[in-house]
């Protein structure tokens, strides 16, 4: 799930729903406001249409592509994404449907979602709807799915590929200029679909590449909004952006800035330590620390019995044994490791020359 930190706010009632259609196999739902359809459209359409003549290297090998071009960018999202409903839509009630009977891969769930510890802030720029069904029914061994165009979608795996919009992809105030569908526009919310998109690949511990508590220090502490993983949603986010930054052809220089600054945020969430702190900060806390406890010792010794004294003593050693175990950790080297990307449960993957096909139908409307 991609979020920003900020203010909610309610969409306009000028953005009234469109028909549901399908534009390069993907289906756009009648719950999104027919001129976000034809954003989408266009921005997948861009996508696509993409010559690519240069691109990062870490975006080919994480994405696992054999070739970098709009065509293979395309069928990648493709095979991650197959429906798109708007934020209006409702993900409880008769919209949801469970049945039982379904076998589910017998693999653990990441501790986070099995013991429902995940917690979120700030406005949702779009969510991966299919992974969460699909966690969802497995955790309580019912097939879920939900209602879309007449017929039921069963999340059968996490690569079901049902993303919701949410209100901060089209917000005014998160745009990179003040053109909606500006080829700066459209490369942010290209990210944030291959962001969501990531969401779909995983399986056992890491299904759905979830996200992990930020840790102290960070702008979101305590929030599932950072990842400890070399090619996790958000280091996909940022090579994506990255690859069409530098082949953007209409980008001026502010463009480019603050293209470069959602990158370089994407890659702040990428965190390996349980902490923030410098070796200095470390130190100093112990030395600081130590000094209260040499207080209290002496106290101590003038004044037996104390039992508030002897309990604040044992928290500031628990304290000094923390920033000590911290201090360790930053010493030990450690690097991002890649999770495998293969996805649980039944899907199909669609060749580049199938999701072309698609694609080709749609432009020539």
């Amino acid at each position: 799930m991609k979020r920003t930190l900020a203010l909610t706010l309610a969409l306009t009632t000028s953005l009234s729903a469109g028909a549901g259609e399908n534009f390069g196999g993907i289906e756009l739902d009648s719950s999104i406001p027919a001129t976000q359809v034809r954003t989408l459209k266009e921005d997948l359409g861009y996508l696509y249409s993409n010559p690519i003549k240069g691109f990062d290297v870490d975006f080919q090998s994480m994405a696992g592509l054999s070739k970098v071009d709009g065509p293979h960018m395309y069928n990648w999202l493709y095979n991650r994404v197959k429906h798109i409903i708007g934020q209006s839509y409702k993900l409880y009630g008769r919209n949801i449907v469970k049945k039982t009977g379904h076998s589910f891969p017998s693999t653990p769930l990441p501790p986070s979602l099995a013991n429902n510890t995940n917690q979120f802030a700030g406005i949702i720029i779009m969510s991966n709807v299919g992974a969460s069904l699909y966690v969802m029914g497995k955790k309580e061994k019912k097939l879920t799915g939900i209602k879309l165009g007449g017929k039921t979608v069963f999340a059968l795996s996490p690569r079901v590929g049902i993303l919701q919009v949410g209100e901060g992809l089209f917000l005014e105030r998160l745009l990179i200029n003040n053109e909606p569908n500006s080829e700066a526009n459209k490369i942010k919310r290209l990210g944030t679909i291959f962001h969501e998109a990531r969401h779909g690949d995983g399986h056992s511990e890491h299904i759905g590449f979830i996200h992990n508590a930020c840790p102290p220090g960070h702008a979101l502490s305590g929030f599932d909004a950072c990842e400890a993983s070399a090619n996790g949603a958000y280091s996909l986010e940022a090579v994506a952006t990255k690859t069409l930054l530098e082949n953007c052809l209409t980008c001026n220089n502010e463009d480019k800035t603050k293209l470069e600054v959602t990158i370089a945020d994407a890659f702040s969430r990428v965190v390996l330590r349980s902490h923030l702190k410098t070796e200095k900060q470390l130190l100093e806390e112990i030395a600081t620390y130590q000094r209260v406890i040499d207080f209290y010792i002496d106290y101590l010794v003038k004044n037996p019995g104390s039992e508030m004294s002897v309990k604040e003593l044992a928290r500031l050693k628990s304290k000094v044994k923390e920033c000590e175990d911290q201090l360790q950790e930053l010493r030990t080297p450690v690097s991002a490791q890649k999770l495998d990307a293969k996805p649980e449960g039944t899907f199909k993957e669609a060749s580049v020359e199938e999701s072309s096909l698609l694609m080709n139908r749609s432009l020539r409307k």
